[in-house]
């Protein structure tokens, strides 16, 4: 699939991975579409927290696998079909089953200044938060060749600067990919919208109940945000019930949503909404109405 890269490994200390289960390896399938469309060394475009008047230009500069940076594609290794089966973290180190891989991170430059090119207009849309807080999204995107162009979703884990390598004392920027939404397409293929209204989170068994702000929605999902940045969201994994209870202080539109914990950081959660909950507690499906009507209602919010 993705073709050989120029240099060798180089191995430093990152932010090291959370403890997990055994099947929470990274899926090779992803894997394989994601080092065909962004190899190390390739430059990419970029949209900051789904903004598609705003595309920037960056370069990959390697991946970080289980904590370890690597700045070559010839830290992984395929087998004959082409299918990743191995990594290492230096040339001397031996090899560790692809099945192992349990946190894959992306390092691009930080190019924060950037903004400074843009007209007052463009620049306005991004506000005051600046593109790499952490929590933020960066949409990376990929020439496809004839087949489009490759869309992926990356949230920011954190500023850098690497303490060694060949990119000692330079600035990087640290992404995790939402792996569900690596497509091929012309497009983005689910338009998000920003928005910046409250929702009440209880997490199933309650352990929480809390005020937190939802920060952007599609036809299928929610990003919240704590609204309080000294807190942090309760430990949630893949798969968890969640309960999303929205109250627009108008009388008229009020919610209570049940969803599905797709990502979790300390700070921000992606949650995959499965329907509304009746007055009785049974959850019904969102007819395309409805669908439409809360996120009118989301975006209006404040106008």
């Amino acid at each position: 699939m993705f073709k050989s890269f120029l240099g060798r490994s180089f191995g430093a200390d990152a932010e090291k991975p959370a403890a997990h289960s055994a099947d929470d390896s990274v899926d090779v399938g992803h894997l394989r579409a994601l080092f065909e469309f962004f190899p190390i060394g390739r430059k990419l475009r970029y949209c900051p927290e789904f903004k598609k008047e705003i595309v920037f230009d960056t370069l990959l500069i390697g991946y970080c696998l289980n904590g370890q940076f690597v700045y070559a594609g010839d830290a992984v290794r395929r087998d004959g079909d082409g299918n990743p089966d191995a990594f290492r973290s230096r040339e001397d180190a031996p090899w560790t089953p692809i099945d192992r891989l349990k946190l894959f991170q992306l390092l691009v430059p930080d190019t924060t200044d950037l903004e400074l090119t843009l007209d007052y207009h463009r620049r306005a849309l991004i506000g005051r938060g600046r593109q790499f807080n952490k929590g933020n999204y960066i949409s990376l995107l990929a020439n496809a060749g004839a087949k489009g162009v490759c869309a992926l979703d990356t949230e920011v884990a954190k500023q850098i600067v690497l303490p060694d390598g060949p990119y000692a004392h330079t600035k990087m920027i640290l992404l995790t990919p939402e792996w569900h939404s690596l497509a091929v397409t012309d497009q983005r293929h689910k338009a998000r919208a920003k928005t910046c209204a409250p929702v009440m989170l209880s997490v199933a068994g309650g352990r929480l109940t809390g005020p937190c702000t939802i920060v952007d929605v599609s036809d299928e999902a929610m990003r919240i945000r704590v609204r309080d940045r000294d807190s942090k969201l309760p430990t949630m994994n893949p798969g968890d019930s969640v309960t999303l209870e929205i109250d627009l202080g108008d009388g008229e539109h009020r919610y209570r949503i049940r969803g599905e914990v797709f990502r979790r950081t300390s700070e921000t959660c992606v949650i995959r909404l499965e329907g509304p909950l009746k007055d009785d507690g049974k959850l019904a499906r969102f007819d395309p109405l409805a669908l439409l009507e809360l996120k009118a209602a989301l975006l209006n919010y404040g106008a």
